[in-house]
């Protein structure tokens, strides 16, 4: 036999139904006095930091693909681009093509390795993302401690590879000798894929997407590295874009690594008016000189400072987007 019963309707009237309602209202009762939280989190920021950084830590280190791709590429690009330069010794270059070719070698190296730290970094820093929004939401983390341990532990990487693929081309290429050059270059080379690795990061967590931060970040990296003073030398920049060669990072990079290698080298240019010493031609104020006098000796503390900045600024941009933009949708 078939009924039509309306089953809700029926529950609805039933004194089954007011029962459950009861018991409901008197379990969201709150009986005693009402719990009050003295902190946002439960645990305090020290602890959480110390969580996030040894997770951070074992992450990158039993998830190795993305750090053995940037060792192996450090370590190939610097055998393919020493392999280039490794026939003339440094008191062989005496002529002004030769000198430009060394500046070349230092342009292209350092900026073409900041760009594949900086593709790096985004696809690392998407997937932690999407790690941060969840544990976020349910107030497991401050974004103080994740910003500062997604920081800390890429340096230990980002140090040695810097210094094995700097070792590398100094001992291939056979720059001018000495422990103070080759440390300066290793400053230089290191903050300035320190400081790509972290823009990568900020960019990731202050854009909507990957791509949107792959594209933002690629194109300010190129442009800027068109007013660094390699391709335009400082005297020959527009006014109206001057301010992109003070806003450029890899100018003071490349400002850096020439002074330093280059200062006090006594070879004379022999194809250069007025003829000068490779040292006054490309490290000092001499008007006269490559770069117009702006790239010079006194500058090289100035600019390790000034990296470091950009650096800092893009750890503390990371911490706003992580803070302040949440681009998680239902």
């Amino acid at each position: 036999v078939t009924q039509d019963v309306d089953f809700a309707t029926g529950y609805f009237n039933s004194t089954f139904a007011q029962e459950n309602l009861n018991l409901t209202k008197e379990a969201m009762q709150i009986h005693g006095e009402k719990p009050e939280f003295t902190t946002e989190y439960a645990t305090p920021l020290i602890f959480q930091f110390r969580i996030l950084l040894k997770r951070q830590f074992i992450n990158y280190w039993r998830g190795p693909s993305y750090n053995v791709a940037r060792g192996m590429v450090s370590i190939l690009v610097a055998a393919i681009f020493g392999s280039c330069f490794g026939q003339d010794r440094p008191e062989a270059v005496q002529l002004y093509s030769r000198v430009l070719s060394r500046v070349g070698l230092f342009f292209l190296d350092t900026f073409f390795l900041g760009i594949i730290y900086f593709s790096a970094a985004l696809g690392q820093m998407s997937k932690e993302r999407e790690s941060f929004y969840r544990e976020s939401a349910a107030r497991m983390y401050s974004p103080l401690p994740y910003s500062i341990s997604f920081g800390l532990s890429e340096t230990p990487y980002l140090l040695s590879f810097s210094f094995i693929h700097t070792g590398i081309l100094f001992a291939i290429v056979d720059l001018y000798p000495g422990a103070e050059r080759y440390f300066f270059y290793y400053a230089y080379f290191a903050l300035y894929v320190s400081f790509t690795t972290f823009l990568a990061q900020a960019l990731v967590v202050i854009m909507p997407d990957q791509g949107s931060a792959q594209t933002l970040g690629t194109s300010f990296l190129q442009v800027t590295s068109i007013v660094s003073g390699f391709s335009i030398t400082p005297g020959n920049i527009s006014s109206a874009w001057i301010f992109l060669y003070w806003l450029s990072p890899i100018h003071y990079a490349l400002e850096g690594i020439i002074v330093t290698q280059f200062h006090g080298a006594e070879q004379i240019v022999k194809d250069f008016f007025p003829p000068m010493t490779v040292g006054r031609l490309m490290s000092s104020h001499d008007p006269d000189s490559h770069f117009d006098g702006d790239f010079n000796w006194s500058h090289r503390f100035q600019n390790i400072i000034i990296l470091f900045i950009f650096c800092t600024v893009f750890r503390i941009a990371t911490l706003y987007g992580l803070t302040f933009i949440n681009y998680t949708s239902r």
